[in-house]
């Protein structure tokens, strides 16, 4: 499997803990930078290349990676100014070598079987495909709707009670025409997954998911860590 991680996020909320001193995904959690997290579980699930998308602060994330993770077969995809979520991840398909690719946010967290999120795509001949996670209270997420394990939009955020939302995993067809057709800038979610032109198939989990968006995240994410010892045991 192959991977791309989008990595090049402001990280804006996150200043008061940064000070913009580095970027979100390097933000500590127990002593490690969230990244690694990341990288590990990818490893462990087979991930055998990676492409990471990167813009701001983007030499200390190469650095990062070439220092320890010296062994990992990947590539940057550079960002020379944001091209949003769309944008970064069109530019890194022309740096992968297979035609199906594997696509996560490098500032979440979701405990997922890529193996069979991968088999669930190519058994429905899948050109796009997302993994949406179960949360008990929707409010600060835009809800999913889905029906016959297909996307059918998203709901603002401030809905109540619980449902499923965009974990930002994705399987794509690097070839997909209506990739094609976007911008050097756009985003993904209104431009692709918001599209009546593709169907974009929905695997959908209850597992462990969380992000470091703000600083009362990242002080959430040590405890949920902490808790799931079992799951980050790779590193």
């Amino acid at each position: 499997m192959e991977a791309i991680l989008l990595a090049g996020g402001l990280g804006t909320r996150l200043h008061k803990v940064t000070g913009d001193k580095y970027p979100k995904c390097l933000a500590t959690v127990n002593n490690k930078p969230f990244l690694h997290f990341i990288i590990e579980d990818l490893l462990q699930q087979g991930v055998t290349r990676f492409i990471f998308a990167i813009s701001h602060h983007a030499q200390m994330v190469k650095e990062e990676v070439n220092t320890h993770f010296s062994h990992l077969d990947c590539d940057f995809s550079i960002e020379e100014e944001p091209l949003g979520t769309g944008g970064a991840i069109k530019q890194a398909l022309a740096l992968t070598k297979r035609e199906k690719v594997l696509v996560f946010n490098a500032d979440s967290f979701i405990e997922v079987n890529l193996k069979a999120f991968s088999e669930f795509c190519e058994n429905h001949q899948a050109q796009l495909g997302l993994v949406c996670t179960h949360v008990d209270d929707l409010t600060r997420f835009g809800a999913a709707e889905i029906s016959h394990e297909k996307l059918v939009g998203f709901h603002e955020k401030g809905r109540s009670g619980a449902g499923f939302i965009n974990a930002g995993v994705y399987y794509i067809n690097k070839h997909l025409p209506l990739l094609d057709q976007q911008p050097v800038k756009f985003s993904f979610e209104h431009n692709i997954l918001a599209s009546s032109e593709i169907d974009a198939y929905v695997f959908a989990v209850k597992g462990l998911f969380f992000d470091i968006g703000t600083p009362d995240d990242l002080l959430g994410a040590g405890e949920l860590v902490k808790l799931n010892a079992e799951i980050f045991s790779a590193g």
